[in-house]
C-alpha cells in the first residue's frame, strides 16, 4: 500500500514506519524539518518526505493529493509530556486530526489508523476493555479521546476503514524523553538513588516494537473501531523497578517510599488486547526482561545522546 504517516520520527512512529517499509509499503511521512535530523536518518533514501505542518493543512494538502495514500497512519501529536498534557493547545490536536482525516480520504485513502491512548480511559482500575466509561482527567486524554471519534465518524461518513489503537505505557529503546523508565536507567547508570512512590502499583509496559506491529496489524487486517494495545502481561512496578536496577548498576538502591502517591494515582491498570488479538491474529512478542535489557543496552551505546526529537 500507499502509506501517509504523521508523527513518522516520534517514538512509535519511527518504528512503525520501518516496519512498514520492511514490509514492502510506499511511504510519505510529514516532516517539519529535515529527514536528515529524526529518528528515519537511515531510511531516508526510502521514504518520501513532504514538508508541512500538521496543525496547517494547506502546507500539506497539495502533497498529500499527489501522493494519493490508500492509508493514513496518524502518530502525530502536539504536547505529550508533563504540564503539557493539560495544556489548552491540546485541543488544536482534534481540529487537526479532523482535518488530516478528510484531507487523506480526499486524497483518496480508503484506510484511516489513528493512536490513542490509556489516558482517554481515566481513573480505572484492573484490567480495562475498549468498552470501559472513558473519562479522562488530563486535556491530554481529552482531546485523544475526541479526536479518535472524529477520526472514525468521518470514516464513517466517507465509507472507509477506520481504527484507533489506544497505547498502554510504551517503552524501548529510542525513547529519551524524561518517561518512567529512561528516568530509572540513567539514575542507576549514573549511580543514584532515585526517590519513588511504595510502588505497589500493578503497570503496563508495552515494547514499542510490539505496539508499532499492532498497527501494521490494524492497517492490514479487516479490522475498524477501538483497540486496546499493550503488553497483556501486567508487572508490579515494584519488580519492573528492580528488574531496570539489576541490569543498569545493581548496587543502586531505589528509595521506595520516598514519594507519596498523587491524589489520582491509578494503582492497578492493565490492558485487555483480547479484542485486537482476536480481529488481527497480532500478539505481544517481547518478555519484559528481553525489553528491558535492549532499552539498558541502547541507552549505554549513547543512543539517548543521539535523538533528536520532533512532534509531528
Amino acid at each position: 500500500m500507499r502509506v501517509f504517516l504523521t508523527g513518522g520520527s516520534g517514538f512509535l512512529g519511527a518504528e512503525a514506519t520501518r516496519l512498514l517499509v520492511e514490509a514492502g509499503h510506499e511511504c510519505a511521512v510529514l516532516l517539519r524539518g529535515d529527514i536528515e535530523a529524526t529518528r528515519l536518518a537511515p531510511l531516508a533514501a526510502r521514504l518520501h518526505a513532504i514538508r508541512g505542518d500538521l496543525f496547517a493543512p494547506e502546507s500539506y494538502r497539495e502533497a498529500l493529493t499527489n501522493f494519493a495514500p490508500d492509508a493514513l497512519l496518524h502518530s502525530g501529536w502536539r504536547g505529550v509530556a508533563g504540564a503539557e498534557r493539560n495544556d489548552l493547545g491540546q485541543l488544536d490536536n482534534i481540529v487537526a486530526t479532523g482535518r488530516l482525516a478528510a484531507a487523506a480520504a480526499d486524497a483518496g485513502a480508503r484506510i484511516l489508523i489513528g493512536v490513542g491512548s490509556q489516558a482517554e480511559y481515566g481513573l480505572l482500575f484492573g484490567r480495562v476493555a475498549e468498552d470501559a466509561a472513558t473519562e479522562p482527567t488530563t486535556l491530554y486524554g481529552v482531546a485523544k479521546l475526541a479526536a479518535g471519534r472524529a477520526l472514525l465518524a468521518i470514516a464513517a461518513e466517507r465509507g472507509l476503514r477506520a481504527a484507533w489503537g489506544r497505547v498502554f505505557s510504551l517503552y524501548g529503546p529510542g525513547e529519551a524523553r524524561p518517561w518512567l523508565v529512561p528516568s530509572l536507567i540513567r539514575s542507576f547508570a549514573a549511580g543514584r538513588s532515585p526517590d519513588l512512590t511504595a510502588c505497589e502499583q500493578i503497570w503496563e509496559f508495552t515494547h514499542v516494537c510490539d505496539a508499532a506491529a499492532a498497527l501494521l496489524a490494524l492497517l492490514d487486517q479487516e479490522a475498524s473501531g477501538v483497540f486496546n494495545i499493550g503488553s497483556g502481561e501486567p508487572t508490579p512496578l515494584r519488580d519492573a523497578v528492580l528488574l531496570l536496577r539489576d541490569l543498569t548498576e545493581p548496587g543502586v538502591a531505589p528509595r521506595f517510599g520516598s514519594t507519596p502517591y498523587r491524589p489520582d494515582q491509578i494503582m492497578h491498570l492493565e490492558a485487555d488486547i483480547s479484542r485486537i488479538c482476536a480481529a488481527t491474529g497480532w500478539r505481544p512478542r517481547v518478555p519484559l526482561a528481553r525489553g528491558f535489557a535492549e532499552t539498558v543496552e541502547w541507552f549505554r551505546s549513547g543512543g539517548g545522546e543521539k535523538i533528536v526529537n520532533h512532534v509531528l
